[in-house]
């Protein structure tokens, strides 16, 4: 396996990430987003300080109802990712007991998973390349809803739900185009507006948020492929963070030689039963 460069690992790093064009927030209308050229008439890049992260985990100043984003580890059982079927046989169940470990919710359950590498097939499966969140907390109780049917499960009252993105690094470590999120205690819930996906023939609610210089750009540098970042991706429990914006980005730090990004991220559906108290 290729290692990563010791320089890589510093303090912050300066970074160029698109963002939805200001323009949009407070407008009666929200924008589509499921093109190259749709997002460049929607979105503009701007100036960021991404900053390492994995100090604050061993400080315990990470979490997922702190900063909506979490590392931990995953030796997976999986052993080709480019096979359907062994990632649903052998890795999905891995991200569902992960989910629940971590959050204490009474089940888990996956929407989709999508594996990306330097060869994408098209717009959809490329890296990530503006701010977005994968979802809208308004439409969060009818998907969870889907999501349980579709898996054989009746919704029970009273119950509520969070998604997940998990995101873990395979055949290299993560150095190119790694994944950057914003610390959701940085984020205002009114920087957080609509807009609508519209790849592949979709024309889907979600949410993403516009530029504030106030907002904590992080990252994990050097990630291996045992390492696993997990993502709130919307939340409806009360007092709980809800969502957390990410986008890949370009690391100024990184050397023509070092290996490509290959990941796989997954979508899970969180239960948290009435009696929970979660």
């Amino acid at each position: 396996m290729p290692s990563a460069a010791p320089f890589l690992a510093t303090a912050s790093v300066p970074a160029k990430v698109r963002y939805i064009n200001a323009e949009w927030r407070g407008n009666p209308e929200s924008p589509r987003i499921g093109s190259k050229e749709s997002r460049r008439a929607n979105t503009a890049y701007q100036n960021v300080e991404v900053h390492d992260a994995r100090p604050r985990i061993a400080a315990g100043e990470i979490g997922l109802d702190k900063t909506g984003f979490t590392l931990t580890s995953n030796k997976t059982a999986c052993i080709d990712f480019r096979d359907d079927a062994a990632i649903k046989r052998d890795y999905l169940p891995e991200m569902r007991d992960l989910v629940c470990r971590l959050t204490g919710a009474s089940a888990a359950y996956h929407y989709s998973h999508l594996v990306r590498t330097e060869t994408p097939v098209d717009f959809n499966d490329g890296y990530a390349r503006f701010v977005h969140c994968d979802y809208n907390v308004r439409r969060i109780e009818e998907m969870s809803q889907t999501v349980l049917r579709d898996h054989g499960i009746e919704p029970k009252e009273g119950q509520k739900y969070a998604w997940f993105n998990t995101w873990q690094p395979f055949d290299n470590p993560a150095i190119n185009n790694p994944l950057t999120f914003i610390d959701a205690g940085t984020l205002p819930r009114e920087d957080v507006i609509d807009y609508y996906y519209t790849g592949r023939n979709r024309d889907s609610l979600v949410a993403a948020p516009v530029y504030n210089p106030e907002h904590r750009w992080c990252y994990f540098p050097e990630m291996t492929t045992e390492e696993v970042i997990v993502l709130k991706q919307m939340d409806q429990r009360p007092d709980h963070v809800v969502y957390c914006p990410h986008t890949s980005f370009d690391n100024p730090l990184v050397g023509d030689d070092a290996p490509p990004r290959r990941s796989i991220e997954t979508r899970i559906v969180a239960v948290f039963d009435a009696h929970s108290g979660a």
